[in-house]
């Protein structure tokens, strides 16, 4: 049977692999209205966490190619067929890119008991107490460990990881000072910081974010060559027609220039960043080959991986 390649009127779903308070979650949230208007049917949103992403994306990498379950899907989509030796999926065989949505710099944020106001402290604090300052990340091969990762490699200190389910329960146990430090992104950094709950160091974008002009970049805090950006996208199923992969990615490129997600966007710090699929595509597989050499440098961090 072939795969409808009109599906007007039917619900679109968008499938999010993360918790409530993850980058997913709130970007799918972002969008889900405008993308509705401009697709002309409804769009909602399941959350499937788990896994590091791995239960969302063998969900919608195995539903029917017809436009109506869609992942979205961050760096952790492709860095997690990395980092394991059994392969979950397939980040570039069992899916279709459809659209490119947001790009966004992560935040090098520490809790305010630390006592540090810089990364320069930071570094230094860490390298008295090697190995005893812990940061928490949301998931084992996601930006906010890697970029953590980097970080501990261009710095030369040791830091220990956290792994949290939960967003919101990370920013609760950073704030009270259970937690150090954490790279995350700066849409769910903004919020705590302008309440006073931690402190900003730097961002990790090659400019300075423009929703926190005041924080430096990391080269600018003393770490020349420091660079991670994040990036949020849509995918569907192998196998969905490209008319129906183009009208998906021309609704999405429309929700995204929309005032109202701009707006959105903008207070947290992302830029839209609306791609074709083919050059999501090629996006995809550049991501895959810069972190590959990143972690097969660096294969030790990596123990399932041994």
């Amino acid at each position: 049977m072939c795969a409808r390649t009109d599906p007007v009127g039917d619900p679109v779903r968008l499938v999010v692999g993360f918790s409530e308070g993850s980058a997913s979650n709130l970007v799918a949230r972002m969008i889900a209205p405008a993308l509705s208007t401009f697709l002309d049917q409804p769009v909602t949103i399941e959350r499937l966490p788990g896994e590091n992403g791995a239960l969302c994306a063998e969900h919608v990498g195995r539903a029917a190619p017809d436009g109506r379950t869609l992942a979205i899907a961050i760096q952790t989509h492709v860095i997690a067929s990395l980092l394991y030796r059994r392969k979950r999926y397939d980040p570039i065989a069992d899916f279709a890119p459809v659209a490119m949505l947001a790009r966004w710099p992560t935040v090098l944020a520490v809790s305010n008991t630390l006592g540090v106001t810089s990364v320069g402290q930071l570094v230094a604090l860490a390298r008295s107490r090697p190995g005893e300052l812990v940061y928490g990340a949301s998931a084992i091969g996601g930006s906010p460990h890697l970029s953590a990762m980097l970080f501990g490699a261009m710095t030369g200190i040791d830091m220990r990881m956290r792994v949290y389910d939960e967003t919101n329960t990370l920013y609760a146990d950073l704030a009270e000072g259970r937690l150090a430090a954490t790279f995350n992104n700066s849409m769910s950094v903004l919020p705590h910081a302008r309440a006073g709950r931690l402190r900003m160091l730097a961002t990790t974008g090659a400019l300075r974010s423009p929703a926190a002009p005041e924080v430096p970049t990391m080269a600018e805090a003393g770490v020349p060559g420091y660079e991670v950006v994040n990036w949020i996208g849509i995918l569907a199923p192998s196998g969905t027609p490209p008319a129906l992969l183009a009208r998906l990615n021309e609704a999405a490129a429309r929700a995204v220039q929309s005032p109202e997600v701009r707006e959105l966007f903008a207070a947290r710090g992302m830029e839209p960043a609306a791609a074709s699929p083919a050059d999501f595509g090629r996006h995809l597989r550049a991501e895959i080959d810069r972190w590959r050499r990143f972690i097969e440098t660096n294969r030790a961090a990596f123990p399932q991986l041994q």
